[in-house]
């Protein structure tokens, strides 16, 4: 009897177990079933893209380039007797720089004179000869083969006399070479041969070098896609560039205007060269310096532009991230040039909001986003509170939060901002 009543126990127990395992698969299925919660919106700063005229500049690097440049060389050889200048200072036009060793080419001079006198001497004697002769031929008091002897002679001894000037013009001219002068007025380097030297066409033939500074050149390469823009642009008008040098402690800035674009691009680096002036007066620039150049080739009319943060980029493709419909989408675009802090796209309609600020992480296709809208008057101004709090709070001695802002630089047209999607 104890035992029926232990396996109905056993029995029941079982039952209850199994019942409440099925009770709680049950529950977990129902809640595996249930969806998952949805993803919170993704905070971002979005503006408005623009259709404006905006002016074409484009940037270069370049290099600052004399608009004249001389190596000074010694013409005729000889001891270096003389240098005449301080270097690194300026010198006139036809200012005495160096003086090589003279009484060789004077004695030359004087050797030539003596031969052109003599040379002289003996074309004055066969003149006279051919003149005494000449009436005594038709009277044939001398033979007409004696008297074309007398007109070789002459004709020989004028040709000797014009050997004799042309040795004196060269032996004057070697002369003068012994002074080195300045072609030009301009700035001296330093030495690069000592007084004492042997110098001359064969032998330390490079003395200095006088550089005019004064109007400067800048040479740069822009690409060789850009040559029919620059040639629709140039000669015909002028085209004004702005050039930045920077130094340590001072940043130079010169304006001056195109003077060259070449006619060909380099087939290896696919760049032409081209080249601007402009006033050095104060003589501040050297050739060599590195230089930012940025060209004005005039105004573009109604470009679509982003601000340079919306840019993002990829090898061989650049791209801004838009918001439609409260989700990310991503827009291929075609970069044109930069003007301030905004860029010229192609690729992008006008009115559609570029994305500046933002978690990069959180940026994806399809990502849904909670979008504060400006327009790029709207944007202008908020980071100028910006930049202008966080000027006031490094004054201060306080370091304010870093926030990730875009820089402005235009003035389009007034707008104001919204949140929550798209206008």
């Amino acid at each position: 009897m104890k035992m029926m009543r232990l396996e109905r126990i056993t029995l029941g127990g079982v039952v209850a177990a199994g019942l409440s395992a099925a009770m709680l698969a049950n529950g977990c299925g129902r809640r595996t079933a249930q969806a998952a919660p949805k993803a919170p919106a993704v905070p971002v700063t979005s503006v408005d893209s623009e259709k404006m005229d905006v002016p074409d500049l484009r940037r270069y690097p370049g290099n600052t380039e004399a608009i004249q440049q001389v190596t000074l060389e010694a013409r005729v050889e000889g001891f270096l007797m003389e240098r005449l200048f301080e270097e690194g200072t300026s010198v006139t036009a036809g200012e005495t720089l160096f003086v090589i060793e003279q009484p060789p080419y004077e004695a030359n001079v004087l050797e030539a004179q003596g031969q052109l006198r003599a040379a002289e001497a003996a074309f004055d004697f066969a003149r006279s000869e051919f003149t005494r002769n000449e009436p005594l031929v038709s009277s044939g008091a001398i033979s007409a083969q004696d008297f074309d002897q007398y007109r070789s002679n002459l004709a020989s001894a004028a040709a000797q006399m014009q050997v004799t000037e042309a040795e004196l013009i060269n032996a004057r001219i070697n002369l003068g070479y012994t002074e080195v002068t300045a072609p030009f007025a301009g700035r001296i380097g330093r030495r690069l041969v000592d007084v004492g030297n042997l110098v001359g066409p064969a032998i330390n033939q490079n003395l200095a070098v006088l550089v005019d500074l004064d109007p400067m050149r800048v040479v740069f390469q822009p690409a060789g896609t850009e040559l029919p823009d620059y040639l629709a642009a140039w000669p015909s008008t002028k085209v004004g560039v702005k050039v930045t040098v920077e130094g340590i402690r001072t940043t130079m800035t010169f304006e001056g205007d195109v003077d060259l674009v070449d006619n060909e691009a380099a087939v290896d680096s696919s760049t032409f060269i081209a080249r601007a002036s402009f006033p050095n007066t104060d003589l501040k620039l050297v050739p060599g310096l590195f230089a930012e150049v940025e060209v004005d080739l005039g105004t573009m009319k109604d470009q679509v532009v982003v601000p340079v943060e919306a840019i993002q980029s990829e090898p061989q493709q650049a791209y801004v991230w838009t918001v439609k419909d409260e989700k990310l989408v991503r827009a291929n675009v075609t970069l044109g040039p930069q003007w301030k802090e905004l860029r010229v796209v192609t690729g992008l309609e006008p009115g559609i909001p570029v994305v500046v600020e933002g978690n990069p992480y959180s940026l994806k296709t399809d990502v849904a986003v909670r979008s504060k809208t400006l327009s790029l008057d709207a944007w202008r101004k908020e980071v100028a509170e910006k930049k202008s709090a966080k000027s006031n709070q490094t004054k201060g001695g306080r370091h304010p939060a870093q926030t990730h802002t875009a820089k402005h630089g235009v003035e389009p047209s007034a707008a104001t901002g919204h949140e929550n999607g798209t206008k």
